[in-house]
């Protein structure tokens, strides 16, 4: 699924570089990327979350102890 959204969200880049500035199909391939590009950071929070579930370390986090 990951690389769906991906690719979702390339074609909408695509279509909104490629819409006239303005037009309906400017502001509909807009809205559309808005959505892919929210789905995708939920999607990334879910696998963090997840993965600190497990114990891995965060950002913060140093090696050394």
């Amino acid at each position: 699924m990951d690389t769906d959204i991906k690719d979702r969200i390339a074609d909408l880049c695509a279509r909104v570089i490629a819409a006239p500035d303005g037009s309906e199909e400017f502001g509909g391939a807009m809205a559309e990327l808005r959505s892919a590009l929210n789905e995708h950071a939920e999607n990334l929070r879910r696998q963090i979350a997840s993965l600190r579930k497990k114990g891995f370390p965060q950002s913060g986090d140093t090696a050394e102890g």
